[in-house]
């Protein structure tokens, strides 16, 4: 018995260094398909790096820690979660679901005010990388954001109205209407003009 828990014990640390090769491939691999990604949504400054930490106990998962880290010329690296601001965050996540394979991207990805933070050229080019995704897969998108939801290719608004909630699809004029009031809280001439514009991709 002795022999066999010794035979199982290095068959697992074979596997164990075998994985952790792998994961140390992979993780080089995402890192710098999300650079890359970071780079097109104006985070050029910011190096994103994914560690591979060897653990001393072996678990179900292996016997390793990943953790996401990211630093600029002003912040020494650190945890993602403790490094990036708001805005950083939504476009690591952009970027993290751009670099994904086909094959690993879910059906449906949704957000959630992904532009939370993000000025107005941060926020245009985050629209165009979710552009880009949504031809791999479905996106729905909440977003209070007018230059992001004018290049949707559908548009709803949610109304409620007490305990109930309408759904509606807007198209056309109306639509022209609803992102006007989304830049300028009214539909101002000057804001309904700017949102036909935003509609036709100028601007954008």
């Amino acid at each position: 018995k002795n022999k066999e828990t010794e035979f199982l014990r290095r068959t697992v640390g074979r596997l164990v260094v075998k994985l952790r090769s792998q994961r140390q491939a992979a993780a080089k691999s995402l890192e710098e398909s999300v650079l890359g990604h970071l780079k097109s949504l104006g985070m050029e400054d910011c190096l994103f790096t994914i560690n591979v930490i060897p653990q001393e106990k072996i678990r179900s998962t292996g016997a390793e820690t990943v953790q996401f880290s990211l630093s600029r010329k002003d912040l020494p690296p650190g945890p993602v979660a403790k490094n990036a601001s708001g805005g950083e965050l939504s476009r690591i996540l952009v970027a993290l679901q751009a670099s994904l394979g086909n094959d690993a991207l879910p059906g449906v990805l949704v957000f959630d005010e992904v532009e939370a933070g993000l000025g107005g050229r941060a926020a245009m080019l985050t629209a165009r990388k979710l552009q880009e995704l949504s031809r791999r897969c479905q996106i729905i998108l909440i977003t209070h954001e007018a230059t992001i939801a004018a290049i949707a290719e559908q548009h709803f608004v949610v109304k409620r109205h007490g305990d109930d909630t309408d759904v509606l699809e807007i198209t056309g004029e109306e639509r022209a209407y609803e992102i006007a009031r989304m830049l300028a809280g009214t539909e101002t001439p000057e804001a309904l003009k700017h949102a036909q514009a935003l509609l036709r991709g100028e601007g954008i």
